[in-house]
């Protein structure tokens, strides 16, 4: 028999740290949670530091709240009116809003003599409908107000491009080096400082201006782009993405944004660049993407983010995690 949530920890007054110790008192990690529960970690972990922000709100909470007390053998009603509570949310109250329908239509009930003695079924239909579609705008609101947030993750993610890009910059300007070594057959020149044949590398914030500007004009792009492959010019390419699930993409190519919003299952979106394209998604682990026909393997979880740039030439190398 599951013990009442409050029981368990009088002494732990927030209700993200009461789960906590609930799961470490067990010896559960949240990975364990998130493989029989099939929540991220990410979403587990948001409801035990009360980030409920980061949470997709409404009944998916409440869910996740009903979820994780299951599997730790807690009360789950209490711990869900115990999230309540903490997230300051009131619960729509169902059966007040069937009572007043029901009351609406009561004159109308009692007047009219059922068809053929059967059971009053236009009455019950009518309730029905409007119960359901209390519901679908209930939904359809969350939905919406999920959207927006990953929408705002979406437009806040030019730091992570910058860096990508800026590394591959580099790479480009290393590679360009080197092969001017080889073609002259002499060190380069010593710098002020005495340190001989070190590469000078541009500041960060010269790699984020770069970026900035090159998704913000399709000219600055296209100048960029070249200084990085040299004289050889940029050939034509395409990145195409497939969706098995619903999925947040944002696609720039060269310059411009084509691809941002919602992706439904099946739906396959293909763009086509000379320079660069960006491709950023919330939901990774649902997508599979390629670069001229060929799989882009991105071995990410459901609900991971990733960030790409792709050249003429493929994926650029991405910076590494401090």
């Amino acid at each position: 028999m599951s013990k009442s949530f409050e029981e368990t920890d009088a002494r732990a007054s927030a209700f993200g740290e009461r789960l906590r110790r609930e799961r470490e008192l067990r010896g559960i990690s949240l990975d364990e949670i998130a493989a029989v529960t099939k929540i991220g970690t990410r979403l587990l972990r948001a409801l035990e530091e009360e980030q409920f922000d980061l949470l997709p709100g409404g009944i998916f909470n409440k869910g996740y709240v009903r979820a994780y007390a299951k599997h730790l053998g807690i009360d789950e009603e209490q711990a869900v009116a115990d999230y309540l509570k903490a997230a300051h949310e009131t619960p729509p109250d169902v059966s007040l809003i069937a009572r007043q329908n029901a009351s609406a239509r009561a004159d109308h009930i009692t007047s009219n003599v059922s068809y053929r003695g059967s059971f009053p079924m236009i009455p019950v239909l009518i309730l029905l409908f409007v119960i359901v579609g209390a519901a679908g705008a209930w939904q359809l609101y969350q939905q919406k107000q999920r959207e927006r947030r990953q929408s705002h993750a979406i437009n806040s993610s030019p730091g992570l491009i910058a860096a990508q890009s800026g590394t591959a910059q580099t790479t480009a300007s290393n590679s360009s080096n080197n092969s001017a070594l080889g073609q002259t057959g002499s060190a380069p020149a010593a710098s002020p400082s005495g340190n001989a044949g070190v590469s000078q590398v541009p500041p960060p914030n010269a790699a984020v201006h770069t970026v900035e500007a090159a998704e913000s004009s399709p000219q600055q792009s296209a100048s960029v782009s070249t200084g990085a492959a040299g004289s050889e010019g940029n050939a034509p390419f395409e990145i195409t993405v497939r969706a098995k699930d619903r999925a947040w993409v944002k696609i720039n190519s060269d310059g411009k944004t084509l691809v941002h919003g919602v992706i439904n299952p099946g739906d396959v979106k293909t763009v086509h660049a000379t320079n660069k394209v960006v491709f950023w998604t919330g939901n990774a682990g649902v997508l599979e993407l390629s670069f001229n026909g060929k799989n882009v393997p991105l071995n990410s979880g459901e609900n991971d983010e990733q960030v790409l740039v792709f050249n003429p030439h493929g994926l650029l190398p991405q910076p590494a995690t401090q």
